[in-house]
């Protein structure tokens, strides 16, 4: 926690343009293939591509790093004390690597959604929408379902840095195939990119927590509260005719 708060903080000192004329701007006049062009140059211009790299890196730091406690743990246990920092640094690498490797086809991602929608709230709200289907579908119950599982990491030489690498590697892959979906909803949020950043990570911590299930179509967790409450009105609304019936 203290790490993800250490990110967070370090974003909002990050200098990136978050003005883009696709993502947060007008393209209604242009087509979209030179919308694509034209907003591709402008991010490449205002913002360097090591600046991206850093901001999308303090983005993932902040958001991720809670997740990855358990098994960072575990990896940490599984090593002999002297191993226990080179294999923490192997997982990292091997975690974060995946990431930061989805970070180009992510934004062309949320070009193509900004396309689809037309205006920013239409895409925030669409990239909402497509977060909590995603989060009902049997899919992702499936990808979340193998980033529980952990690895045997060996004790000695090379054999025990590979481990930890394509454990760390492993987990990032199911971790992006289960959150891809909620890390495109920040992107729309210019305005209070950091309180979405903190409500998404909620949630995608509050999925985590779930544990592991029968891959089926599911309530999302951000929608368990609001309909249980609506239930548990239903059922008093019903009780109270009921009586008053009697």
């Amino acid at each position: 926690m203290l790490v993800a708060g250490t990110a967070l903080a370090f974003s909002l000192t990050l200098d990136i343009d978050a003005d883009l004329p696709l993502l947060c701007g007008s393209v209604a006049a242009e087509l979209p293939l030179a919308a694509i062009h034209t907003s591709a140059r402008l991010l490449l211009a205002t913002n360097p591509p090591a600046s991206l790299a850093l901001a999308w890196l303090a983005m993932l730091l902040a958001m991720m790093t809670p997740l990855i406690a358990l098994p960072l743990s575990h990896v940490r246990a599984s090593s002999l004390a002297a191993r226990q920092w080179r294999a923490t640094a192997g997982f990292l690498l091997g975690y974060f690597g995946v990431w930061m490797c989805a970070g180009i086809p992510m934004l062309a991602a949320a070009f193509a959604l900004r396309l689809l929608a037309g205006s920013v709230p239409a895409t925030f709200l669409a990239a909402s929408l497509l977060a909590l289907v995603w989060s009902a579908n049997p899919l992702h119950k499936a990808a979340q379902n193998r980033s529980h599982r952990l690895r045997r990491i060996g004790l000695f030489g090379l054999a025990a840095d590979r481990d930890c690498i394509i454990f760390g590697a492993a987990l990032g892959g199911w971790c992006l195939a289960s959150c891809w979906a909620w890390m495109l909803v920040p992107l729309f949020a210019p305005t209070a990119h950091v309180a979405v950043m903190v409500a998404v990570a909620s949630i995608v911590m509050a999925e985590r927590l779930r544990g592991p299930g029968p891959p089926r179509w599911r309530v999302p967790v951000v929608l368990s509260p609001p309909l249980d409450w609506l239930r548990g009105l239903w059922i008093q609304g019903g009780r109270d005719g009921a009586r008053a019936i009697v």
